[in-house]
């Protein structure tokens, strides 16, 4: 017969299974007592696992205490944070540094000085664009590089013109040969500075005779000699210094040297330029003798014309104003090629003449292929040659070690096929002509994923016998569609040196801005226009920030940044200019001090931390009658005692330690086991002997061990919560090890009980059938009728 499978006896109507279940909460507890046991030890272990990572706490912030850069850190303050922010390297010694910020840094733009009512229609323009990183006309020759490499000592001088009226003239700031030839034509004599090869030449410009032209040293300082102007004292209206030494590489004191235009060819033969302004004005100029522009400039500023002569905006010619209110011709010619070869023959209504790019020499045999493009390098890999007869050559830098632009054109002119590579014209980059007389076309690309006939700008083809001319500008084509929206488009997408926007002026109008993408000096661009007129002006000039940095009094260094953030190697100080001040700013480097000290009360937080979840977890309520998981443990109270006698004890004496306890520098426990620092004090020390304050901390035996405070706290957490037997890992351990027991246990009076509820459910269930059985009995029985004997009544 089945089980009964109701919980109620049907036939006593006893509630079996609440009866059950009331009989095995006896039999289980037990069971339920060593789930309790556990509970607790789960707790325990939870918490002494809270007591290691508070006393790991200690340990790191007590082996921070442990580095050596922390007592060597320094503190640095500017005078004018506002000019200059100032921070620190981990190189760095106390000194008060003097600076001055000469020069903040920029980026170069030119814009549109023609304005446009859209930017959205065309134009009506028709030429080309070019953009250009190299080819400045205009660069200044650092006095530190003269004399080979000695310099300039900085010093004043004193001028005396043939009048007789004389002028101090300093010096001591001047860094270029240009600041040199501004300061004396700026003096309060009538004297013109420039240069004549490589001496500085004097143009007495008073008429007078009454003087010797003179030029005196002032002070100890040998300024005058070392620019080759000592002891000049002439009767003459113009003299030449004496010859000074020029670095490799340089040859002019002024500017671009004549010989280093026309694509390094020169200019030809200059001889005499004709010029006539607007008033009807007319002179000579001899430029015979010019071998720089600048001489050029100060010999047409030097004619008398009311004209001015400079640099033009985008550095790479020559720009000439008639300032003489004139409405006549102004015009600019010679009877040979000199105006011509200057990029100045002209004969305009217009008071200004803007020359052509005069090709200054940019790129040389010498110049690495890292160097190009303004410091971008032509990429790497491998790029094949084929002429017009087919033949191919291939050239890979790598394999070749090609790292210069005459490895790369000897490379070419050495393989075995109808090319001659050589400098453009332009002296911007290289050329490659066909010179097999074949029928095909020359054709240059680069391989796979090489980049480098592209970086050259040589990646592409040209007829039988013609050139594929690579050069470091940009050509960008403008029709008469051309819009100044579609203008931007076409040199972003270019995507090398500069980005164009459209800018919206005052006035409702709009123009075109070209801004470069590298910022500093090094950032510069030229942006020259063939058959449009779009009248572009530089908007800021591309250049470095500059400042000037002395210590302690000592000599004054110059250090330049493309974008205002200097890291001085010799200081060990990190330099920010924001802005130029009038007034040289102070910067001071000292200890630091605040850092120790936070570092110490890092340390007593972490300690006190420490010390709180001690109290928590061992707290004692009589009242409540309520105790902590950890109330009585061994292992809290020896935590507890292990750091008080190390913290309130001295370490152990050598010869020379004046420092021995934390009380002897203002660090103590107080009456409720919290750790306190105070800071006067232990400032006090520090200023007092630093060096006695980190001895306490790292001092060390002859086996370079750290038996100062630092290992003494390092052993003590070892002891604690150290990996390797440490007391709480040996205690988590216990806890655990007790906690699996009792599962094991609990799993194994599970099993029992489980067993024993089984057979007291089937033991009232059999009941119920034997009482069921028994009831059936009865029942039969008492139906059971009597049957006297056959016959009776």
């Amino acid at each position: 017969m089945a089980r009964l499978q109701s919980s109620i006896g049907l036939v006593t109507g006893t509630d079996i299974v609440g009866t059950v279940d009331q009989l095995m909460a006896i039999s289980g507890q037990p069971r339920d007592r060593l789930l309790a046991k556990t509970e607790e030890l789960l707790g325990q272990q939870q918490q002494i696992a809270s007591l290691t990572a508070s006393v790991i706490g200690v340990q790191l912030s007590g082996d921070a205490l442990g580095s050596s850069a922390l007592f060597s850190s320094k503190n640095a303050t500017s005078s004018n944070d506002d000019a200059l922010s100032v921070s620190t390297r981990d190189e760095v010694t106390n000194g008060n540094h003097l600076i001055r910020t000469l020069r903040t840094a920029a980026t170069h733009s030119v814009a549109s000085a023609q304005s446009f009512s859209s930017f959205d229609e065309g134009l009506s323009l028709s030429g080309s664009l070019t953009i250009k990183p190299s080819g400045f006309v205009d660069t200044k020759v650092s006095l530190s590089q003269l004399n080979n490499g000695l310099g300039v000592e900085g010093g004043s001088i004193r001028l005396t013109d043939r009048s007789g009226t004389s002028a101090e003239v300093d010096l001591s700031q001047a860094r270029t040969v240009d600041d040199v030839l501004q300061a004396i034509n700026d003096a309060d004599v009538d004297i013109q500075a420039t240069t004549s090869g490589g001496k500085i030449q004097l143009i007495d410009q008073t008429g007078q005779t009454l003087s010797n032209l003179k030029v005196e040293q002032l002070g100890t300082a040998e300024t005058a000699a070392d620019l080759g102007l000592h002891g000049i004292d002439v009767a003459a209206s113009t003299v030449d210094g004496h010859d000074i030494p020029m670095p490799d590489g340089v040859e002019s004191l002024n500017g671009a040297s004549l010989s280093q235009l026309g694509g390094g060819n020169g200019l030809g033969t200059l001889t005499t330029l004709d010029i006539q302004t607007g008033d009807g004005s007319t002179a000579s100029v001899d430029l015979s003798g010019a071998t720089s522009l600048n001489e050029v400039i100060d010999a047409i500023n030097g004619s008398g014309l009311d004209v001015i002569a400079r640099i033009n905006d985008a550095g790479n010619g020559l720009r000439l104003r008639d300032v003489s209110g004139g409405a006549g011709t102004f015009e600019i010619s010679a009877a040979d090629d000199t105006a011509t070869n200057l990029g100045i023959a002209a004969s305009t209504t217009d008071d200004i003449v803007v020359g052509e790019d005069l090709n200054f020499q940019s790129v040389t045999v010498d110049t690495k292929l890292s160097e190009l493009n303004a410091g971008a390098g032509v990429g790497s890999g491998s790029f094949t040659i084929r002429d017009s007869n087919g033949s191919t050559g291939g050239i890979n830098l790598a394999v070749d070690e090609i790292e210069t632009i005459g490895d790369l054109i000897d490379r070419i002119n050495s393989l075995e096929i109808g090319v001659e590579a050589a400098i453009n014209e332009s002296g911007d980059g290289v050329v490659i002509t066909d010179t097999a007389g074949g029928a095909s076309t020359l054709k240059i690309e680069d391989t796979g994923t090489g980049t480098v006939a592209a970086g050259l700008g040589l990646a592409g083809t040209a007829a039988p016998g013609e050139s594929i001319a690579g050069s470091e500008s940009i050509s960008i084509e403008i029709t008469e569609d051309d819009t100044l929206e579609s203008i931007v488009e076409k040199i972003n997408l270019s995507d090398r040196y500069a980005d164009a926007s459209i800018v919206s002026n005052s006035d409702g109008s709009y123009g075109l801005q070209i801004r470069s993408k590298q910022g500093g000096d090094a950032g510069r661009i030229s942006v020259n226009l063939e058959g449009i007129d779009l009248n572009l002006r530089t908007a800021s000039k591309g250049q470095d920030a500059l400042l000037s940095i002395s210590t302690d009094g000592g000599t004054e260094r110059f250090l330049t940044s493309t974008d205002g953030v200097f890291e001085d190697e010799i200081s060990g100080l990190n330099l920010t200019v924001k802005e130029l001040s009038d007034d040289p700013i102070s910067v001071n480097v000292d200890d630091d001090h605040d850092t120790i000290v936070s570092a110490i009360t890092r340390f007593a937080d972490q300690y006190n931390k420490l010390i709180d979840n001690i109290e928590e977890v061992t707290f004692f309520d009589a009242e409540a009658n309520e105790v902590g998981l950890l109330f009585g443990s061994s292992e809290t109270l020896r935590i507890q005692n292990g750091y008080s006698r190390l913290l309130t004890g001295t370490l152990p004496s050598s010869s020379g330690d004046s420092i021995r306890s934390f009380s002897q520098i203002g660090v103590r426990i107080d009456e409720n086991g919290q750790l306190q620092v105070d800071e006067t004090k232990l400032k006090a020390a520090l200023e007092t002997d630093t060096d006695a304050v980190e001895e306490f901390f790292n001092k060390t035996n002859d086996e370079d061990e750290n038996i100062g405070m630092v290992g003494q706290l390092k052993n003590l957490a070892d002891t604690y919560a150290g990996v390797d037997n440490g007391m709480l890992i040996r205690k988590t351990q216990t806890l655990s090890d007790h906690i699996e027991r009792n599962d094991d246990r609990v799993d194994s009076m599970n099993t029992l009980l489980d067993a024993q509820r089984e057979r007291l459910l089937s033991q009232y269930y059999a009941m119920e059938e034997a009482i069921a059985k028994i009831q059936a009995n009865t029942s039969s029985i008492s139906s059971i009728e009597y049957i006297g004997p056959v016959g009776s009544e």
